[in-house]
């Protein structure tokens, strides 16, 4: 019996006193909340299959039915659909509805366009570096995101739902955001799931800071002590235990990423050292972003530079006390493709 890729549910009194059925009976397991096959059709229940029955039902297991025998079911049983509970219509939350609303605005959009209006994501990056505001990045990633399905996964759920809540400011957090779920995507990684990975630990990935003395987050890192090195980078590692401790669902990449997400390709990262293709590529696009950023916005070396000027000093390898190089050859190269460096470097320059 080959599991099928949408089945209601049942109970056993739906089945009355027969003890053979023209379809397929699969059992439900709510704590692997997963499948398996138990009666194939036209198979006696017999006393032993019924008590076991018994037993799942007292568990708060369930029994299951293909939908595409959903008419088999209802025939043979002499029942309605009503009598059915999990084939009624759910009512959809205010979330879903306000999704399924901007959905048939964007579609609405694109209909009245001959072709689908992408987002110039070079013009833009540069608009929000010229303009040092990044809210219209920001909306556009929003606009994305908040449409993602809600069916896929709980981390595709939750960056639906985060985006929708939280992307509505120009912040450092949703800076962080808004350019990795782009630069993710200039890798080719389009699916809901990988980006909805990466939008997720953008958004949780310094939790780990909420554990640590205030003072140390508002202090340049090149004047950190050697203790206060060691309490930094425990961070990750405090914000992968908080996303344990919350109970929250995102996938196992997810937490990987934000694990990882200080990991350097040669090594030189931290919690475990790891290096090249041991690292997950969203983690050192996390890293990247933050570090950039935070270079920019002076929380290294407590002097503020233009994003610009930063960029160009990854570009050209030119040692700045704090700065990162290793991020990976792909990172870099998307990332200056991206921005515009060349008026600064001619400034650097003279």
């Amino acid at each position: 019996m080959k599991l099928p890729t949408s089945l209601f549910h049942i109970e056993k009194a739906h089945l009355a006193d027969e003890k053979v059925f023209p379809f397929h009976l699969y059992v439900y397991n709510p704590q692997s909340e997963s499948y398996s096959p138990f009666l194939p059709a036209n198979s006696p229940l017999d006393v032993n299959k019924e008590a076991f029955i018994d037993f799942i039902e007292e568990k708060g297991g369930e029994l299951a039915i293909d939908k595409r025998q959903k008419r088999t079911f209802l025939h043979h049983t002499d029942l309605k659909e009503s009598d059915i509970p999990s084939l009624q219509e759910r009512e959809l939350s205010e979330f879903e509805k306000k999704r399924l609303e901007k959905l048939a605005k964007l579609e609405s959009e694109n209909k009245s366009d001959e072709e689908k209006v992408v987002y110039d994501l070079k013009k833009g990056i540069n608009e929000c570096i010229s303009d040092d505001n990044f809210l219209p990045m920001i909306m556009e990633a929003r606009k994305e995101i908040e449409v993602f399905s809600l069916n896929t996964s709980e981390t595709v759920s939750l960056a639906s739902y985060l985006a929708q809540e939280l992307l509505v400011e120009d912040n450092f957090t949703n800076r962080v955001v808004a350019i990795s779920y782009f630069l993710t995507k200039t890798f080719d990684m389009n699916s809901e799931e990988a980006l909805s990975d990466v939008v997720c630990a953008g958004f949780f990935c310094h939790l780990g800071y909420t554990q640590l003395k205030y003072e140390l987050s508002h202090k340049p890192e090149l004047e950190f002590s050697d203790d206060e090195k060691k309490e930094v980078r425990k961070h990750p590692g405090y914000s992968h235990h908080l996303i344990l401790k919350s109970g929250i669902e995102i996938s196992d990449r997810c937490k990987n990423i934000i694990f990882e997400h200080h990991e350097r390709y040669d090594g030189s990262g931290y919690p475990n050292q790891k290096h090249s293709e041991f690292i997950d590529i969203l983690a050192l696009i996390i890293g990247c972003v933050t570090h950039i950023l935070e270079y920019s916005g002076g929380k290294i070396t407590g002097n503020k530079l233009p994003l610009p000027l930063v960029i160009s000093r990854l570009k050209n390898k030119t040692f700045s006390a704090g700065l990162e190089f290793e991020f990976g050859d792909k990172i870099y190269d998307n990332l200056i493709n991206l921005i515009t460096t060349q008026v600064t470097e001619d400034k650097e320059a003279a």
